[in-house]
């Protein structure tokens, strides 16, 4: 069974890669668990690594929350930053993009046309080398004849009925 993968960027910030796919950059608020693994050998890598494996199903709010609390249980500095790895969200981007334009039975060159951005530009999204910009976006938007739109994730508390929370 495939592990999650940590590895430094620097002394406060680690990169995460779940076996699901998933990159994300944790930040602490102190060097700490990095100066105990480095000087006093303790895996705090292999523990954050764990902690992923057993705790994480897809759902980043794990992080900031039993994550967090089983680091400060143990006695490492807690997560204070977290975020998806920006080049996995332009990959995202663009594989939502192209699905779109072939849904809609559009080639590249006629989406680039209908958005007013260069073909090269597009292709770049698309093969998430690029990160575009709201009004880049907003072009594309309007070249699919769609709109940009904030969209609730899918996560167990948002199934939660009122009567759940109340109770």
């Amino acid at each position: 069974m495939e592990k999650t993968k940590v590895s430094y960027l620097d002394p406060k910030r680690v990169l995460v890669k779940t076996p699901q796919g998933d990159s994300f950059i944790i930040g602490f608020e102190s060097a700490m668990n990095y100066a105990w693994e480095e000087q006093a050998n303790v895996p705090f890598s292999d523990f954050l690594g764990s902690l992923f494996d057993k705790f994480y199903k897809g759902d980043g709010n794990v992080v900031m929350g039993e994550i967090t609390r089983q680091l400060m249980i143990n006695g490492f500095s807690p997560v204070f930053s977290f975020q998806r790895d920006p080049i996995q969200n332009r990959v995202i981007i663009g594989d939502r993009i192209r699905e779109l334009r072939e849904k809609k039975g559009m080639d590249m060159a006629t989406l680039a046309f209908k958005s007013a951005i260069m073909f090269s530009t597009l292709r770049r999204i698309e093969q998430g080398k690029f990160a575009p910009d709201l009004d880049v976006l907003t072009k594309i938007a309007q070249g699919l004849g769609m709109k940009i739109d904030f969209v609730e994730l899918e996560t167990e508390e948002n199934h939660e009925s009122i009567s759940d929370i109340r109770s």
